[in-house]
């Protein structure tokens, strides 16, 4: 299409220069160059803007030339067909699309003439005229007040809603308006103009809440947004006025709580999805150590990985009988071994929703006093004591093949992404942390020695929360004593289902629907 405009005014067989005498110019009978290809006659805007001295710029690099009327800018683009026109009170812009492009030729733009006087004649207050015969482009320099065919608005209350007036002064063309479930309602009015000024000046009123106007050189944009209860946006056809007018209709007060009980439904629906979701079902209990990997020794010869996986499996137990509905899994169920990273694995493969880590404490000398059980969360380890600890029962990971490469040392920068991974869980890895030190305090002749932080490799990955539980210390001879004894084994996970069972109890509190009875409307 460009190519084509471009061919047929630059051959000299199909083109034929000439001249139009601009009148009532600020330089009056000054003339303009133009080009009349197969009747299509071409001015150039260069001149017409000189005539008029109109304000302008242009861009060379971009071959854009733009001019200021009054209230409007106009640019135009070489070899382009579209014009952009600028409302400067709005600071809206809109394009027109010109039924043949420009033509660029020697530093002059050229425009198809008549279609470039009916854009001027829509936002220009003069008043054009060519005389094709005497090739004359008439401009009256006297033009009457602008004229605009809306200027003002009304609201009206109905019973079923609002009827929104646009007053006009004529009978108004096509009207088309369309409402956005967002609350927009756009109104587009062929060959119409607005007051844009006054438009935009309106105050919020009914369920008009603003009003937006794009004018065009061939029709108004009207845009409102609007109250959320407006459903619907229809225009009416009242041949006994010139005034547009659409009906808004709102919702009736059946309406509104049928809209209620449906949203409360869905509400009940999404939150009954969330408790089935989060709802605790599944508990993962991880018996440290196991196989190749028998953990701290006691002052007796007493195995780390015994004590854990007896007391993993009673716990476990308990569970199954008194909590029916909820699943137990085990990390492992005998005396095997189990790379660390594999336990939160497994773990978030069944979907658990609380993870606990058993194991016995020791110190590097035995026997000696140091005593008590002990609560940890994944953080980094404030106390020296902690660090050590964590350091022990992290070595394991050395008897893993490949393990230089799957484990990233915990340093104080990668703590700082593993925390924000499980910033979800922590909230209720410390609430249960918590609880379970309370009961176990309660019910054992251990010290309670406190919830405590480290960074263990056992309890990184795991999608839910989690904590390490050191039930004593197998260096201390009195414990050692109590942690291989059944009974003692089996207070120690009596106290951890305590706290599992009071935790549980907190937990789903947590997650139950709350109140979902509105009071909009009321």
């Amino acid at each position: 299409m460009l190519m084509w405009g471009l061919l047929l005014v630059s051959s000299s067989a199909l083109a034929e220069r000439r001249s139009i005498t601009i009148v009532g110019s600020a330089r009056n009978g000054e003339r303009a160059r133009a080009i009349d290809s197969l009747g299509v006659v071409y001015l150039a805007v260069n001149d017409f803007i000189t005539a008029l001295d109109l304000p302008f710029g242009e861009s060379v690099e971009t071959r854009k030339i733009e001019f200021r009327l009054p209230t409007y800018r106009l640019k135009v683009t070489a070899d382009n067909p579209y014009l952009v026109i600028t409302d400067l009170s709005t600071k809206s812009a809109s394009v027109y699309q010109l039924s043949l492009p420009s033509v660029f030729e020697s530093g002059v733009y050229y425009v198809p003439l008549l279609e470039f006087m009916r854009v001027l004649s829509f936002i220009w207050n003069n008043a054009l005229e060519y005389d094709a015969r005497a090739m004359a482009l008439k401009i009256d320099a006297s033009p009457p007040a602008p004229t605009f065919d809306i200027t003002q608005l009304e609201v009206d209350q109905k019973l079923n809603g609002y009827l929104l007036t646009l007053k006009a002064p004529r009978r108004l063309g096509e009207v088309e308006a369309w409402l956005k479930p967002d609350g927009w309602l756009f109104v587009t009015v062929t060959d119409a103009k607005a007051d844009a000024a006054a438009l935009s000046k309106v105050k919020p009123t009914g369920p008009i809440k603003k009003v937006l106007v794009f004018q065009s050189p061939t029709s108004v944009q009207l845009t409102f947004q609007l109250s959320p209860d407006v459903v619907k946006a229809e225009v009416i056809d009242d041949p006994s006025t010139t005034d547009l007018q659409l009906s808004l209709r709102t919702q009736t007060s059946v309406e509104r709580a049928e809209l209620e009980r449906a949203r409360q439904a869905s509400v009940r629906q999404s939150l009954e999805r969330d408790r089935d979701r989060w709802k605790m079902d599944v508990i993962v209990i991880d018996a440290g150590h196991g196989g190749r990997d028998p953990g701290t020794i006691g002052v007796r010869g007493t195995r780390e990985k015994d004590i854990t996986l007896a007391i993993a499996l009673k716990l476990g137990k308990l569970i199954e009988q008194k909590l029916p509905d909820v699943k137990v899994v085990y990390t492992r169920t005998d005396d095997s071994f189990v790379e660390l990273y594999k336990r939160a694995q497994i773990a978030n493969e069944v979907g658990g929703k609380l993870f606990v880590s058993i194991h016995c404490n020791s110190t590097p000398r035995k026997p000696s006093s140091p005593n008590g059980f002990e609560i940890y969360l994944l953080r980094p380890g404030k106390t020296e004591s902690a660090i050590e600890i964590a350091e022990r029962e992290n070595a394991v990971v050395k008897l893993e093949e490949g393990y230089e490469q799957r484990y990233q040392e915990l340093t104080e920068e990668n703590f700082i992404l593993v925390t924000m991974q499980q910033m979800a869980f922590m909230k209720y890895s410390e609430t249960f942390a918590e609880i379970a030190a309370r009961a176990m305090s309660k019910s054992l002749k251990i010290k309670n020695s406190g919830v405590k932080q480290a960074g263990f490799y056992v309890l990184v990955g795991a999608s839910m929360p989690n904590v390490l539980v050191e039930v004593g210390y197998l260096s201390n001879r009195n414990e050692e004593g109590i942690l291989r004894s059944s009974s003692g084994q089996q207070k120690i996970a009596e106290a951890l289902f305590d706290g599992i069972l009071e935790y549980r109890r907190e937990y789903e509190k947590g997650i139950q629907a709350p109140e979902t009875t509105s009071r909009e409307g009321r």
